[in-house]
């Protein structure tokens, strides 16, 4: 089952990158507050459902928290400080899969 989770994460990651777009994180860096919040609640609000819906679980950690948005912001600016060279799609799935209490890959 957590090979599952992982594999949808994967993917559900790629795909809200490519909705959304994958800042790099040196372009994350440049952001504003109000674009990173905006960046992050399209981002991370539908991969939260999908989630709970996997989980078949009545909460969803992300969206039923009006300020998901502020931990989930210091953990991508975080995580783009620590890895340069990657993405805040990456660091929002870290991210997200910490509030899922999923494995990190």
């Amino acid at each position: 089952m957590a090979g599952f989770f992982v594999l949808v994460m994967s993917g559900q990651t790629a795909l809200g990158a490519s909705l959304f777009g994958d800042h790099s994180c040196q372009s994350w860096q440049g952001l504003g507050y109000a674009e990173k919040r905006a960046w992050t609640n399209a981002f991370l609000a539908p991969l939260s459902l999908t989630l709970k819906g996997l989980h078949k679980s009545k909460e969803d950690k992300y969206n039923d928290d009006p300020k998901a948005h502020e931990p989930a912001i210091i953990d991508v600016d975080a995580h783009c400080l620590k890895h340069p060279d990657s993405g805040a799609a990456d660091g929002a799935g870290r991210y997200l899969k910490k509030l899922f209490d999923m494995p990190p890959t």
